[in-house]
């Protein structure tokens, strides 16, 4: 009976040790390098020079290993979908006669900060008088570090493409 139990024990003691096998599939891909928040710009808090107006955000997020490495998305919401910047509005302007002008929405960002910008394609455009501009707009950010853009296996134009590969919530 003890060599029963002896050898009993000496198997179960060694079966952890034949638990090795193939590697199994890739799990999906975390997030914990995504960062994405969602904000309002306001019109009252953009600053006008020429054909530009824009308002400069403080985001801590923006590192120097996502600046260097990285990336940095924004998107708008309008009718139901999130776009993504830049992205251009074109005018038949009623005040300018025969003149056809275009306003982009666009952003740029260094270490520690984000900048959001309205840019006309002519100074002949007072964008204080522009709806489009005076209208307060829901913007998302996404914040990736140390995954390079031309590595992405996901349209980065399109937000629901990325929010399902990253596993980013609303």
């Amino acid at each position: 009976m003890q060599r029963v139990f002896f050898w009993l024990l000496a198997i179960l003691g060694m079966s952890p040790l034949a638990c090795e096998g193939p590697a199994g599939p890739p799990g999906p891909p975390g997030n914990a390098n995504v960062v994405s928040f969602t904000f309002t710009l306001l019109p009252e808090r953009l600053r006008y020079n020429g054909p530009v107006a824009s308002v400069g955000y403080e985001v801590p997020e923006i590192s120097a290993s996502v600046v260097e490495g990285g990336a940095v998305l924004v998107y708008f919401y309008e009718q139901g979908t999130w776009t993504a910047l830049p992205y251009t509005f074109a005018y038949e302007s009623s005040e300018l006669p025969a003149v056809d002008f275009t306003v982009t929405l666009g952003y740029a960002f260094e270490v520690g900060f984000l900048e959001i910008f309205y840019e006309a394609s002519t100074e002949a455009v007072d964008l204080r008088r522009l709806g489009l501009v005076q209208t307060p707009r829901r913007l998302k950010v996404v914040i990736i570090d140390g995954f390079p853009l031309a590595k992405m296996p996901v349209d980065v134009r399109n937000y629901e493409a990325v929010r399902a590969y990253f596993g980013l919530s609303d």
